[in-house]
């Protein structure tokens, strides 16, 4: 008996330890929700006079828009909505594309009647095959759109998202005019209207994109221009979905979330996102109103889909360390949700441990008083700030509920947030759930290992070592990857440079490990490198970093990068792109001989003669497609960076050689120059190294000698140095 007294006893006070680090918790949540708020209107206020007025946006010239409304479920208020734009709408440009399941006779009928009544309606017949996903519907009504367009010669500058039980603001398609002259893609705020059937659920389960997130939202939209949008309320510009569609399919058909995962995509390859936040001339918000689920599995499995595209994903919208701190920030802004759902469920397993220790010490003789859960001063002071947090933030989200959506919406706010705990509850269990089956069927059944579909899933996850991938893939043995790992350990190499020097695997095969570690996408710089081909970096900052940045066709600028760096050299880089002014790079990963030789050879007499031989040798006869990029990477993969051959041969440390390099500037000196100059390397054999650098030509390669060299004594005029008899 006196042993059950003592076990009671001690884990009384071991809870009361788990309720102190529980309000730490808490509190620290609280304070970085108030710190974003706090940067949101500051950069509000700041930015106060730069935004447009109604007035403004109205006066704009009206460009021609779309408005795709797919409907691959009972709508039965499909013909009262498309009679609500053709009244409301304050906009004369526009089209309106409605796709429909070939089956669905009621609502086939509804938008027939609508069609006739007004010719902006264009009715999309959608085949079974095009409704299996949400993918294929939008892919077939872009189709359709296009079609409009061949046949009535005209252009649509925007493409506008929406639902079939939505409402659209008057001035929506004003907005939207105007702002996607700034951003490609234009995400406007979605409220949730509550349904008759189920009035509570009216916004925190589901609202993502309401009120509550709004300076936020501004906030991301401003500082790294890519954020979490929605099905409907948002507009595409023509050239984003170019871009997508030069690319392949525009949106993806085998996704759950293909326009999350378009905007994802437009992200990556440099177009801006942005959200907006408007009011009319009476204060009420242009906004897209949704209607809520009609079920409480409905509003679960909305929030579980939105869940596992963000939180529960292996998305990251600047993969590794290549994002700026802003970036990495919102990065785990929207995986927020993990942690609070674990505290929210430690605070209610300790809530019931307390119950039931007090059940235990009541029946429990010689367990007469109850000690104290919390003795400490700070503990109380930190559980009463918390609370007052709490009422704080209900007092706001009440005051931002009646000015956004009304009075009677704040009073029964308090009764929507318990129904919306309830939903976002079941939808994080849900949405584990389904991210874990996701995981267990691209494992392998003989061997029981996981194979990743994309890089950043799976086995990614984490700080994986290129090593491990490439034994994983099979095409590096653990022997090897041991070896590997000595010389790195020895040198202080880096991993990928380390299977480089010890020729563990080829550098295409290398660079595909990289690039699958990193999530970066693999290509090879397999194109011609003429003078039309725009290069941003300088030639001692590309040295530096191994980059090599070019404008490709669809308009935005991708930065080859051949290693991996550390978070202050991926900083440095994207510093240095901006100051070449490129602020949306899309980074893929190439071998790293193929970005050397064209930081060396683009643009210069050198790579013409090159083109020019290469055009000869294919007129004999009939051309394949890919010939000339085969032999361009034939010519290009045996090239060596002069570094390489210096650690190689033992001229120059590893870790030395990083120095170094950290030191290029803009201006110079450059890596020879700087390489040059050090003393302690053996004068001899590194004229001997730099003239083999220097003499390095493709196979056939023209006698010419404009391209940049290597020079040993590459310095300012000086008194006459015994190295330079080298």
């Amino acid at each position: 008996m006196e042993n059950a007294v003592l076990f009671l006893w001690d884990s009384w006070t071991v809870l009361g330890r788990v309720v102190a680090l529980l309000a730490i918790i808490v509190f620290v949540l609280g304070c970085e929700s108030i710190a974003i708020k706090l940067a949101a209107d500051f950069l509000r206020w700041r930015h106060r006079r730069s935004e447009p007025t109604i007035e403004m946006i109205v006066r704009k010239r009206e460009d021609r828009a779309a408005i795709l409304i797919p409907i691959t479920g009972p709508a039965p208020l499909a013909g009262a909505m498309l009679a609500r734009i053709g009244l409301t709408l304050d906009y004369e440009n526009y089209v309106i594309f409605v796709g429909v399941r070939t089956h669905d006779e009621q609502t086939l009928a509804a938008v027939q009647c609508a069609a006739r009544r007004d010719s902006k309606v264009q009715l999309c017949l959608l085949e079974p095959g095009d409704a299996v996903s949400e993918g294929r519907v939008l892919n077939a009504m872009f189709a359709a759109a296009r079609q409009f367009e061949h046949a009535h010669d005209a252009d649509f500058r925007t493409y506008f998202l929406q639902g079939a039980e939505t409402a659209i603001h008057p001035l929506t398609l004003k907005l939207v005019n105007w702002h996607s002259e700034l951003a490609s893609v234009v995400q406007l705020p979605l409220l949730t209207a509550p349904r008759i059937s189920l009035p509570t659920i009216l916004g925190g389960g589901i609202d993502d994109l309401g009120e509550q997130r709004a300076r936020e939202l501004q906030l991301r939209s401003r500082v790294v221009h890519h954020l979490p949008v929605g099905n409907v309320g948002l507009a595409l510009r023509r050239d984003a979905l170019w871009t997508l569609r030069h690319r392949g399919e525009v949106f993806d058909t085998r996704s759950e979330s293909p326009v999350f995962d378009a905007v994802r995509r437009l992200n990556e390859r440099g177009h801006l996102s942005t959200f907006v936040w408007q009011h009319d001339r009476q204060g009420r918000v242009i906004a897209a109103e949704a209607l809520a689920p009609r079920t409480y599995g409905e509003a679960v499995g909305a929030k579980a889909a939105r869940l596992s595209s963000r939180a529960l994903s292996g998305w990251q919208p600047l993969p590794g360390n290549q994002g700026g701190l802003w970036a990495q920030y919102f990065n785990y802004r929207d995986r927020r949700i993990v942690p609070v759902a674990a505290t929210l469920g430690f605070v209610a397993l300790t809530a019931l441990a307390a119950g039931a220790l007090l059940l235990a010490g009541q029946a429990t003789p010689g367990f007469e008083s109850t000690p104290g859960l919390i003795e400490a001063t700070w503990v109380f002071a930190l559980l009463a700030t918390n609370a007052a947090l709490a009422v704080a933030a209900l007092v706001e989200r009440v005051i931002l509920t009646a000015k956004t959506r009304g009075f009677v919406a704040a009073t029964i706010l308090p009764v929507s947030l318990a129904a919306s705990a309830l939903v976002t509850t079941h939808a994080v269990l849900r949405a584990s759930r389904t991210s874990k089956g996701k995981r267990n069927e691209n494992c392998d059944p003989e061997k029981g290992s996981a194979k990743p579909s994309r890089p950043g899933s799976a086995l990614t996850l984490g700080k994986t070592r290129i090593t491990d991938i490439l034994v994983h893939s099979g095409a590096l043995t653990p022997e090897d990857a041991k070896a590997a790992h000595a010389y790195t350990s020895r040198t202080g190499r880096r991993l990928s440079l380390a299977l480089q020097d010890l020729r563990l695997a080829n550098p295409a095969t290398i660079a595909k490990a990289l690039g699958e570690k990193l999530g970066l996408e693999f290509a090879h710089l397999d194109g011609p490198l003429d003078s039309h081909n725009p290069v941003f970096l300088s030639r001692h900052e590309a040295e530096r970093f191994s980059a090599f940045a070019q404008r490709v066709r669809d308009g935005g600028v991708d930065v080859y990068v051949g290693e991996d760096y550390s978070p202050r050299e991926w900083r440095a880089l994207r510093a240095a792109l901006r100051r070449a002014e490129v602020f949306r790079p899309c980074f893929k990963i190439a071998p790293l001989g193929e970005i050397a030789y064209a930081i060396r050879f683009a643009g210069t007499a050198q790579e013409m003669a090159i083109e020019q031989a290469i055009a000869v040798s294919l007129m004999d006869g009939p051309i394949i497609e890919g010939t000339d990029r085969n032999i361009r990477r034939q010519l290009r993969g045996p090239y060596r960076r002069l570094e390489d051959m210096l650690v190689e041969r033992g001229l120059i440390a590893p870790r030395r050689m990083r120095m170094v390099r950290q030191r290029i500037g803009v201006e110079g000196p450059g890596l020879e120059e700087s390489v040059c100059r050090d003393r302690r390397m053996p004068p001899f054999t590194l004229a001997q190294t730099v003239r083999e650098f220097n003499e390095w030509r493709p196979a056939i390669a023209l006698p010419t000698s404009p391209a940049p060299i290597a020079r040993c004594n590459a310095r300012r005029r000086m008194p006459a140095d015994p190295r330079l008899a080298a």
